[in-house]
């Protein structure tokens, strides 16, 4: 079975539970900048975010005849990956986590000359703050505020009502937020 470009995830993934495995490449093409950037919010350094990205694919390859028609493309793919940083966080307990300011570079909207110093360091602060949750509460944030997912998309891959989702996003940015601030302070001293 061909795949045309215009296909939606969905269709393209049941196309490769199906059998067709040359319509992963277009899945890829689509999601893995969206899979990095999850991954190195939740680890803080490059080089294991592309890897956990890759597994993710892998696992879809290996596990292509669980997804189900019905089911919504985005929720399942992100479960992998909350399997894939899982397993990853059981390995990798003490590795050190990336340096201040090195996760604002991901974006390729580096910051300009013209950026002041003190947006720099709050953005390294606000890093250190996320880094220093739980990883459940990491997990949330990232998914809602820099993967752009509903409380009703996250509650499909944590697998909780969406009210429970929105009341634990907002507690763990209530936590960062108070992380932060304390740092402020430490910084300013």
């Amino acid at each position: 079975m061909n795949t045309v470009n215009g296909n939606t995830d969905h269709e393209l993934m049941v196309a490769v539970a199906g059998g067709d495995l040359a319509a992963m490449s277009e899945i890829y093409a689509r999601r893995n900048r969206q899979l990095f950037r999850f991954f190195f919010r939740m680890v803080g350094r490059q080089a294991p975010a592309e890897d956990l990205t890759h597994e993710v694919f892998l696992r879809m390859m290996r596990y292509r005849q669980t997804y189900r028609a019905g089911e919504l493309f985005e929720a399942w793919m992100y479960r992998i990956a909350r399997n894939v940083f899982t397993d990853h966080t059981k390995r990798h307990r003490l590795e050190i986590p990336a340096v201040e300011g090195q996760m604002e570079l991901v974006e390729s909207t580096r910051p300009t000359p013209l950026d002041s110093v003190v947006k720099q360091q709050d953005l390294a602060l606000l890093h250190k703050a996320l880094r220093g949750l739980p990883d459940e509460k990491r997990e949330l944030i990232v998914l809602s505020r820099f993967q752009g997912l509903t409380y009703e998309e996250i509650g499909r891959i944590v697998g909780c009502e969406p009210g429970t989702v929105k009341v634990r996003v907002f507690r763990a940015m209530k936590e960062m937020g108070q992380v932060f601030h304390e740092l402020r302070k430490e910084k300013a001293s």
